[in-house]
C-alpha cells in the first residue's frame, strides 16, 4: 500500500510499499506509475499466454501429423528451457518500458 507521513509519525510509511510525504504526490503515483504498471501487466499477460499457446499448439498439431505414435516433438531440455529463455524479452520490456 501507500503510506503518507504526517502527524502520526512514520509508522504508515515504514510498513508501506510506497511512502510519500504529502497528498499532492498521490496523484502522480496513481496516474503515472499506476498506468505504467497496468501496461506492463497487460503486456506480460498477453506475452505469457501466446508464448505458451504456440508451444501447446505445436505439440497438439504434431500429435495428428505423427499419427498418435507417442513420440515427443521436443527434447526434454528444450521444453524445460523454453520458458526460461523466452522470459528474457518480457523482463527487458518490463524494466525499460516508458511512455
Amino acid at each position: 500500500g501507500v503510506g503518507i507521513s504526517g502527524r502520526e509519525g512514520k509508522q504508515a510509511v515504514n510498513s508501506a510499499d510506497f511512502g510519500i510525504g504529502q497528498f499532492r504526490y498521490l496523484q502522480r503515483l496513481l496516474l503515472v506509475h499506476g498506468r505504467w504498471n497496468y501496461r506492463r501487466v497487460a503486456k506480460f499477460t498477453l506475452y505469457s499466454f501466446w508464448k505458451n499457446a504456440v508451444l501447446v499448439l505445436l505439440m497438439f498439431y504434431y500429435v495428428f501429423i505423427s499419427g498418435n505414435v507417442g513420440t515427443s516433438l521436443f527434447e526434454n531440455w528444450v521444453r524445460a528451457s523454453y520458458n526460461v529463455v523466452l522470459a528474457v524479452p518480457i523482463i527487458c520490456v518490463g524494466v525499460f518500458d516508458r511512455d
